[in-house]
């Protein structure tokens, strides 16, 4: 299958076909470069890779892309590989595109943790007002701090964790209104 890529604001053709020769393995091409790739999810948002020979971890949390150019409108995420952040898109050719919007444009969001950890600081409060893309809250899971962003503009609403509490993911940190 081919996938259109967009890795912090440029196109990249991604082609994957699984390996029968491993259960999680795929024979990968990007941009015309051939490589093989192993993939395992080792717990909720996080990958353990080995791609080339080479061992990885990635954490991979949904992410607003309103700032890259050409984004489509899901499959947004921000992969975190050594250090490093990328602000990572993919186009599937199984959806058609625009079928439904990255954020919805009114009522409730409930900010979710998108990986277990730990709530480090909340930099918020309830009833004060917010702009897309402005830090909310930091969780941090295995020794690495992530900030969550506003997906769109609003007020606090409700605040459902504290500082120091641990959370699993997908449990709802606070809502925006």
């Amino acid at each position: 299958m081919t996938f259109t890529v967009l890795i912090n604001g440029q196109q990249h053709t991604l082609e994957l076909v699984r390996n029968a020769g491993l259960s999680n393995g795929l024979a990968c091409r990007l941009d015309g470069v051939s490589f093989q790739a192993e993939a395992v999810e080792v717990q909720p948002g996080v990958y353990s890779l080995l791609l080339g020979g080479k061992s990885f971890q990635a954490r991979v949390a949904p992410e607003a892309m309103d700032s890259v150019p050409g984004a489509p409108a899901s499959g947004h995420c921000t992969v975190q590989i050594d250090g490093t952040s990328y602000l990572v898109a993919v186009r599937d050719p199984r959806r058609r595109s625009g079928s439904r919007p990255a954020v919805a444009p009114e009522g409730k969001q409930n900010v979710a943790a998108p990986m277990p950890g730990k709530v480090v600081r909340i930099l918020v409060a309830e009833n004060q007002p917010v702009e897309a893309g402005q830090g909310l809250i930091v969780v941090e899971a295995m020794k690495m701090q992530n900030e969550i962003k506003c997906r769109r503009s609003g007020v606090i609403g409700k605040i459902l964790v504290r500082e120091g509490q641990a959370v699993n993911a997908g449990d709802t940190l606070l809502v925006v209104e």
